[in-house]
């Protein structure tokens, strides 16, 4: 990450120039979450599965004002963004496109047909605009773990353009749009749970289709997700780091995710969790700020971070490929222990391939900051400030 913008104030801490890398380290484990919930999936393990899609966009908004440089132009930001994610989407759009017409399987079955996606979802996922559409051909299409990122590439849109203003909220200021914030997280699934219908998923996903767009897949609906991480790091900015560590609000997420059957579906997604999650993401940068030993920024864990991104990608064709071509091999309790650790390191392997030769190049070619060039006069001489 790139040090931030300016010291914290009055504080006691180091200033946030430090890098904050056991969120880095950390970014691993959420996306292990996601590929668990994907993997064995039960009501537990799906419900931790979208608990960990909420952190990351907790996450994503904390580290992007952290890092925010005020001069950075707009254009120069979604440059960065844009080819931080575009790229390695785009390869494993076209690996499972060419997999979904070689096993005429379904990217989503239930909810898609089998084979290639019909050419305006195809094209709606490829260019992350598709969780706009509350049709599940096109929530589903293609790679379905890419809608978070068509949230994000929304949320990437608004930062430039939010981040001023939250920069004038004066700290005394920030408690209050912080809890406005939480509070908009649970109005949204109170809302949801006004819309009637037949459930998507009887027994996991006991809400309407439209329920489950509103509070899940809408991306203007997940914004203060982001938004409360903007805050937060605003808050650690003016020196608010809480000494909570990483264990005991991990403790009470998990328990949000047991309570996961004794509250209304759609709290599940986010609301129920998301202070705890809050907490976490604020308690492990903490540890970085006062120097505290981290598990999370151990050299294998930052290397694991490193790739998060890509295993998030990776790993959903290679459970279509398991399923259809392997899970016949698998049986009892060994064959299942068996089978997810084949998947996971085949998912990390494939991780690790599509982070060294497509996202690292491409975002150090492309993404990287360029150099102002400085100006010079007709005969080539550089002209006096």
């Amino acid at each position: 990450m790139v040090p931030p913008a300016e010291p914290s104030r009055g504080s006691g801490l180091p200033p946030p120039s430090r890098r904050l890398e056991s969120l880095t380290g950390l970014r691993f484990a959420a996306a292990l979450a996601v590929v668990v919930g994907h993997m064995h999936p039960t009501l537990w393990s799906v419900t931790l599965t979208m608990v960990a899609v909420s952190f990351f966009f907790v996450l994503s908004g904390f580290v992007l004002t952290w890092s925010a440089q005020p001069e950075e132009a707009p254009g120069v930001f979604w440059r960065r963004r844009f080819f931080r994610i575009v790229p390695s989407h785009a390869v494993v759009w076209l690996a499972m496109l060419v997999l979904l017409a070689a096993t005429a399987m379904s990217p989503a079955p239930g909810f898609t047909p089998a084979g290639v996606p019909a050419p305006g979802p195809a094209l709606a996922n490829l260019l992350l605009v598709h969780t706009w559409v509350l049709d599940p051909a096109f929530l589903y299409g293609v790679n379905p773990p890419s809608w978070s990122l068509s949230v994000e590439l929304f949320f990437y849109f608004l930062f430039p353009l939010v981040i001023p203003l939250v920069r004038r909220i004066p700290a005394r200021w920030l408690p209050l749009p912080i809890a406005a914030t939480i509070a908009v997280i649970w109005a949204l699934p109170a809302a949801a749970t006004a819309i009637t219908g037949p459930p998507v998923a009887p027994g996991w996903i006991d809400v309407p289709l439209e329920a489950f767009w509103l509070a899940y897949f809408s991306p203007a609906s997940r914004l203060p997700e982001f938004l409360l991480g903007i805050l937060l790091a605003r808050a650690m900015h003016h020196g608010f780091a809480p000494r909570v560590g990483v264990v005991l609000p991990s403790l009470v997420l998990f328990a949000c995710v047991a309570a996961a059957p004794l509250v209304p579906r759609p709290f599940t997604f986010a609301a129920l969790s998301v202070v705890p999650a809050a907490l976490i993401v604020l308690g492990t940068a903490s540890l970085d700020l006062r120097r505290a030993p981290s598990l999370w920024r151990t050299p294998a864990m930052l290397h694991l971070g490193r790739i998060s991104f890509a295993l998030y990608l990776t790993h959903y064709p290679v459970l279509l490929l398991f399923e259809h071509y392997c899970s016949h091999l698998f049986h009892g309790v060994p064959g299942a222990a068996g089978a997810f650790v084949l998947q996971v390191a085949a998912s990390m392997a494939l991780a690790w391939l599509l982070f060294r030769f497509v996202e690292q190049p491409t975002a150090r070619r492309f993404g990287a900051s360029r150099p102002k060039r400085p100006r010079t006069g007709a005969d080539g001489s550089t002209p006096a400030p």
